[in-house]
């Protein structure tokens, strides 16, 4: 026991020595980073000298701030991760066996941008075995990124699709989108802000690179609620076409990102599927047709509050609640209807308790 306690006893003591260490040289690094960026130091090349022990300690330091600075000052920042030749390394990490380190190299590939050329010099010291230089190109390390999607590591592969789309070179979007395609359908919702970083030119991509969706309908799914998250009007073309191909989870998709969408003009698309066998359209419905139709959507709403199933009578009492009085006063009503179906009243009344609860009322 008296040797345990003495080994965690040194254990603790080294940790808090580096973290000691690590805090002392952030604190003068910060210094002369700020001198270095905002005080035009990098004129003279005078961040000053990095010791060689301290260079992987300097790469963190420095992608601290990568991520938060733009323009020239961003630039600056990668010179100096450049002048230390920590990217000589790459290569070989994203093929190391430790799968942290594998993130790691691909965490920097993207951090740091190392596809894109570099206008500015940040030297370090001039006993550097290896110098930036200005306009040099860097090429091939996203190419050796690609194959970490397939890591058996979920986080490797993860990360080495946030640096991927982080490029925003869509020479990579079909690699990315096979990889979310691959994973489980209740992860591919959660996985749209990884590609979310591809920015805008993915949607075009999409439309003109996917397969057919009647083929495939999976990839036009995420189109769908990409054009939802992103509130691109100018896919809603599209998304009225998807609607016409017979598959459940497209169409529910495409319903999701309509009603983000909210335009009044498509309400007569949507209300044709209040009907549809599939319990999964009808729930969308009758989440649309509040947000679309307003307080006239209050007859079309009545209805699916006596659907068979608990989420489209649920979603319709919300969207009856959402509209204000005349909602208020449809669920009013059927709730003191004993000729009304009994699973309406129950959800007009438990609607009506929740908004009163809520001070909706």
């Amino acid at each position: 026991m008296a040797g345990l306690i003495l080994v965690g006893a040194v254990m603790q003591y080294r940790q808090d020595r580096r973290n000691r260490y690590r805090i002392a040289r952030y604190q003068a690094w910060e210094t002369r980073l700020s001198d270095f960026l905002f005080r035009k130091g990098y004129e003279h090349g005078d961040f000053g000298p990095v010791a060689w022990a301290d260079r992987w300690l300097f790469r963190d330091f420095l992608a601290r701030y990568q991520s938060s600075i733009a323009g020239e000052e961003s630039e600056l920042l990668r010179g100096l991760y450049l002048d230390i030749g920590l990217h000589a390394s790459l290569p070989r990490r994203l093929r190391d066996r430790d799968p942290r380190v594998r993130a790691q190299a691909a965490k920097e590939i993207g951090a740091f941008r190392l596809d894109e050329p570099s206008e500015h010099v940040a030297p370090l010291a001039a006993e550097r075995p290896w110098r930036w230089k200005p306009g040099l190109r860097l090429e091939g390390y996203l190419d050796r990124v690609l194959p970490l999607l397939d890591d058996p590591v979920p986080y490797v592969a993860h990360t080495a699709a946030l640096t991927l789309t982080q490029s925003r070179n869509l020479r990579y979007a079909a690699p990315v989108v096979a990889w979310v395609m691959r994973e489980e359908l209740y992860q591919r919702e959660r996985l749209l802000r990884v590609l979310e970083g591809f920015g805008p030119g993915l949607l075009p991509w999409m439309k003109d690179n996917l397969e057919s969706p009647d083929q495939n309908p999976g990839p036009w799914i995420l189109f769908a609620l990409l054009a939802g998250s992103h509130r691109h009007r100018e896919s809603q073309p599209r998304l009225l076409w998807l609607l016409d191909i017979p598959n459940v989870d497209l169409r529910a998709s495409v319903l999701k990102a309509l009603i983000i969408l909210a335009d009044p003009a498509i309400y007569p698309r949507v209300l044709a599927f209040a009907t549809s066998p599939a319990w999964e359209i009808r729930t969308q419905v009758a989440r649309a047709l509040g947000v679309l139709g307003g307080p006239s959507a209050v007859p079309d709403l009545m209805p699916l509050m006596a659907d068979p199933v608990f989420e489209v009578r649920r979603n319709a009492a919300q969207s009856l609640v959402d509209l204000g009085h005349a909602g208020v006063s449809a669920l009013t009503w059927l709730a003191e209807d004993p000729k009304a179906d009994r699973f309406a009243r129950d959800m007009a009344r438990e609607r009506l308790e929740w908004a009163d609860e809520r001070g909706h009322l």
